[in-house]
């Protein structure tokens, strides 16, 4: 359990931290040499079946089902300060451009067939099933109102079973029988940039975590990750806090290099705009004891930290200050955050009054917004025990930015004219799920939204909605 939590973690800096870091290969041969004892798996097969089931009971193919109407989404989120954000247009039915026969690999009459590499199975069961729950789940919204001009979507769920080289063969098999890939999501995704490489062709739209997938011409991420940190929520903190609070400031990392790589990007863009970090230390994933700690950040007037790390080391860090009374008046988690475990009531007094910024809305329900409520209503039909977490969340959003590319291409889809239409997507915010983006031009987001923890939930602390745009670019490493 412990080194599922800990990728977990991992992957979840990778998307929240726009840093383009991946796990090294001592960090996989740890973490194969954990093995993954019970952790339910979540294979490819197990997909298809939740797919099954949905269609089946009429909550997916085919049947409409409650409010998820399909021109009420047009328009982007709300900006704070008068920041721009994107407006791209709802998913497309099939009304007007039916008729266009079998048009290219994976496109027939009346389908068009996509591959999704992830995550499933291997040392690590399940632990990115979400990103193909998510997917899935946005097909079969779309194909309730029509598919794209006439086509239903179909995925086709690969296992790369945590392994580079697997990563690798189910990418060369799938673009051998299918049109692309959306929604893919994985620590090993290096394997199959090579094969993207070679495939210039081919669309990718997937959240890439590797600097090598990043770097592919042909992929698409809706929240591109670059070394460096958005500098908005710092300059944001940095307001709201003082100079003697990020003056005063300690951080700590997990002894990961995607974690370090992450932290890295964090404190320069921090002290690039004036905070100076007094204590420091990297951590092992596994660490229990803090007490040192705390009392090295009471003699040094800490007063603001920052973690890079997965959930379970925020919560006993957060308790150790507890049982020890010291508070500070800036305890900033960071996205991995948002997470159940942050806010049990076995962690709740210890983590209450805790600020996270984070460039998603709250996908988990507190946010009452059309595509959070949509997002939900189909991840529930298509999985009904699947969690909404952070990968469903982006395997949802990949399918809204392929399917807005592939309606625009009209009812003779190819590989070519695709990818000419997602060049054109610059501007994306999922209708208000993200921060914007820019796909086309790995343009990484710099809106961002604050949560605070109040009495062991989570609460949308500013803005009332959407995202603050206005208070900073992004500084680059």
């Amino acid at each position: 359990m412990r080194t599922r939590l800990t990728l977990v973690g991992l992957a979840m800096m990778l998307v929240a931290s726009a840093c383009g870091a991946r796990l090294s290969g001592p960090e996989l041969a740890q973490a194969n040499r954990h093995g993954g004892s019970g952790v339910s798996a979540g294979s490819a097969t197990d997909v298809q079946a939740a797919d099954q089931t949905a269609t089946d009971t009429g909550g997916a193919v085919g049947g409409g089902g409650s409010g998820a109407s399909g021109g009420s989404l047009s328009g982007g989120s709300q900006s704070k300060g008068g920041g721009a954000a994107a407006g791209q247009a709802a998913a497309g039915g099939s009304s007007t451009c039916g008729g266009g026969g079998a048009t290219d690999v994976g496109v027939t009459g009346d389908k068009v067939t996509l591959g999704n590499v992830s995550l499933l199975t291997g040392p690590v069961p399940g632990l990115f099933k979400g990103a193909v729950v998510g997917t899935q789940a946005f097909f079969n919204y779309q194909n309730s109102l029509g598919g794209v001009c006439g086509r239903k979507l179909q995925l086709d769920p690969r296992d790369d079973q945590f392994d580079a080289n697997q990563n690798k063969a189910q990418y060369e098999d799938v673009i051998s029988k299918d049109f692309g890939f959306v929604g893919s999501f994985s620590v090993v995704d290096n394997g199959g940039a090579q094969v993207l490489s070679a495939h210039p062709d081919v669309p990718d739209v997937s959240q890439a975590l590797s600097r090598s997938h990043v770097a592919v011409a042909n992929n698409f991420s809706i929240a591109p990750i670059v070394p460096g940190w958005r500098l908005g929520s710092l300059n944001y903190f940095k307001d709201k806090f003082g100079p003697d609070v990020i003056g005063h400031m300690s951080y700590f990392v997990e002894d990961t290099q995607s974690a370090i790589d992450a932290i890295d990007g964090e404190i320069k863009a921090a002290q690039s705009v004036g905070y100076n970090f007094v204590y420091h230390r990297t951590v092992e994933p596994t660490e229990a004891n803090f007490s040192s700690d705390v009392v090295a950040m009471q003699q040094r007037g800490v007063k603001g930290i920052f973690f890079a790390g997965e959930v379970g080391v925020f919560v006993r860090m957060a308790k150790a200050m507890k049982q020890q009374g010291f508070s500070v008046p800036f305890a900033n988690w960071g996205g991995n955050a948002y997470d159940p475990a942050f806010v049990t009531s076995d962690a709740a007094s210890a983590t209450n009054g805790s600020i996270i910024d984070q460039q998603l809305a709250m996908y988990a329900g507190q946010d009452n917004i059309p595509e959070v409520q949509l997002f939900e209503t189909w991840l529930k039909r298509t999985s009904p025990g699947q969690n909404p977490d952070i990968f469903a969340a982006y395997g949802w959003e990949s399918g809204r930015l392929f399917v807005q590319a592939l309606t625009a291409a009209g009812a003779k889809p190819t590989r070519a004219n695709v990818m000419a239409e997602l060049k054109k997507i610059d501007n994306f915010d999922g209708n208000g799920m993200l921060a914007p983006a820019g796909p086309a031009s790995k343009r990484p987001p710099t809106c961002f939204m604050i949560i605070s923890v109040q009495n062991g939930k989570f609460v949308r602390a500013d803005p009332p909605s959407g995202f603050i745009c206005d208070r900073g670019g992004y500084y680059r490493v």
